[in-house]
């Protein structure tokens, strides 16, 4: 990760960031509030709170020799989050309006399916290298500027002008900021993976590059499908120019670099599909996976809800039928039921048939996730379905909140939730904060400072006993999402019935 760090693509800050992209990032909302072109509703929806800087992880490519790592960057609670979110709804529809997009793996085998090659054809895979990370941003940013102007239907989905689209999404792109252990960076250049935004600006670019990239080039390929940085391409001519069209590829953008990979024995994998040129100049194809696969799935002695588990089969039988074809549906069928056998679904009901489209029910008034906790979840299903209410299902325990996680953990009170205060005579405070504790404890300490102590009970409680605060030693109970858990529920009531003085009481209202 350090000799990631070390590139021109990063470059160090030498404090947290992250409040001055909140308040730049309200800043702008509220003046297009103002100017009533975002509702009130959406504003609220978009602006920042309790925000908290991303944090930098490497997540190991196992596929590749040397296993190197593709940075992430966790950019949920980050200022710009809920903003490049919206702003990715509105820029969708503008990508993939290309004969050159390949929706997914089925939408690329129905392609295929009829293609028939001539013997000279050869089957060659591009894939640019750390696409997200070379995407020029302003020019990415001027490019969907231009399409937006384009686009007839924009005011249907905003009132938001191209210009005003255009400021917010070059916001978000240079705005990206994270920490790695105790140090703080800004990419440079390029967009961040895990950002909402960047699959769609990277899209966007890539559309406009491969049409200039098609258009001058001297000797051009059949066949040209693009799923993000991955492309499937047949070649009609030799080899030797083949060579020549990857330097013209790669001198089409200083920060775009292309490798290339050519079949071998009449085959190459793309996506999850492995295509195969057969006798008759036609492609087969089958689903792909990689040399490290597992065949590990959900067991089905998980404690999870049964139509989850259900979806492990269906999702595997699904996909064989429609990335399969005729010649090896067969063999991985077998090979799926052999799969789940391991998985401990021997038992379970396996239906080798492409699971059936369910019809489309009304949207219900209300949807609801709760943590699955065995048959009493289906009789609140039923009740909750019987009043137009959709459930879905959560384990509330997984081996991934037990084992050790490879992410640096954030401060425990930098975020939001119920906390408690204690006093010097062994009573606490309970309290809850929409913002990260930090803050809101020097609320508190501001009104005693300025001697407001009817806006502040825990204050009010030491003017009063004039006692002593311990501020320091102030935690966070649990955090917002966690409030169903049995562990939180127990804490509060320990808290509401033994500890908190009376002349506090039990404050849950404290935002």
């Amino acid at each position: 990760m350090q000799d990631l760090l070390n590139t021109t693509t990063y470059k160090p800050v030498k404090r947290d960031p992250t409040p001055a992209i909140e308040r730049k990032t309200a800043s702008k909302l509220l003046e297009l509030h103002r100017s009533k072109l975002l509702s009130k509703s959406l504003y609220h929806q978009l602006l920042p709170s309790a925000s908290v800087c991303p944090t930098l992880f490497g997540q190991p490519k196992i596929h590749k020799t040397e296993i190197p790592l593709r940075p992430i960057v966790s950019s949920r609670g980050w200022p710009t989050y809920h903003l490049a979110r919206h702003l990715a709804t509105l820029l969708n529809p503008l990508i993939g309006n290309t004969g050159h997009h390949v929706v997914n793996s089925k939408h690329f085998t129905d392609i295929i399916r009829e293609l028939e090659l001539e013997p000279p054809d050869i089957l060659v895979s591009f894939d640019v290298e750390s696409l997200f990370t070379s995407v020029p941003v302003d020019q990415a940013c001027i490019l969907a500027k231009h399409k937006l102007e384009q686009d007839s239907t924009l005011q249907e989905r905003t009132s938001l002008t191209p210009q005003d689209i255009y400021g917010l999404l070059y916001h978000c792109l240079s705005s990206t900021t994270f920490r790695w252990r105790t140090e703080f960076y800004k990419q440079t250049q390029g967009a961040a993976m895990g950002s909402p935004l960047s699959p769609v600006i990277a899209n966007l670019f890539m559309e406009e590059f491969e049409r200039i990239a098609l258009y001058t080039s001297e000797h051009r390929p059949k066949l040209w499908l693009r799923y993000v940085d991955d492309t499937f391409v047949i070649w009609p001519h030799n080899r030797e120019l083949l060579g020549e069209f990857l330097c013209h590829l790669n001198a089409q953008h200083s920060t775009i670099a292309f490798t290339m990979e050519t079949e071998s024995d009449r085959s190459i994998p793309f996506l999850d599909v492995h295509v195969t040129r057969t006798t008759n100049n036609l492609l087969s194809h089958k689903v792909y996976r990689k040399p490290t696969h597992t065949d590990r799935y959900l067991n089905q002695r998980s404690f999870h809800h049964p139509a989850t588990k259900q979806s492990v089969c269906n999702t595997l039988i699904r996909r064989a039928h429609s990335i399969g074809d005729k010649s090896s549906l067969e063999k991985e069928l077998q090979h799926i039921r052999s799969t789940l056998a391991l998985n401990g679904y021997r038992h379970y009901k396996f239906n080798t048939n492409p699971p059936t489209t369910r019809p489309v029910q009304p949207e219900p008034f209300k949807t609801v996730a709760l943590p699955y906790i065995g048959p009493t979840s289906h009789q609140i299903q039923r009740i909750l379905n019987s009043a137009n209410i959709r459930v879905y299902h959560s384990a509330p325990n997984k081996l991934q909140g037990i084992l050790h996680t490879h992410k640096d953990k954030p401060s425990h009170n930098n975020r939001p939730g119920v906390y408690k205060i204690p006093c010097e005579c062994g009573k606490v405070y309970i309290g809850e904060t929409d913002r990260d504790l930090n803050t809101r404890l020097k609320e508190h300490q501001g009104h005693g400072r300025r001697g407001e102590y009817q806006k502040s009970s825990i204050i009010l409680y030491s003017y009063k006993e004039n006692h002593q605060i311990h501020w320091k030693d102030s935690k966070l109970i649990a955090p917002v999402l966690n409030w169903h858990s049995r562990r939180t529920r127990e804490a509060l009531e320990i808290y509401k019935h033994n500890t908190v003085p009376q002349d506090i009481g039990f404050v849950m209202s404290d935002i």
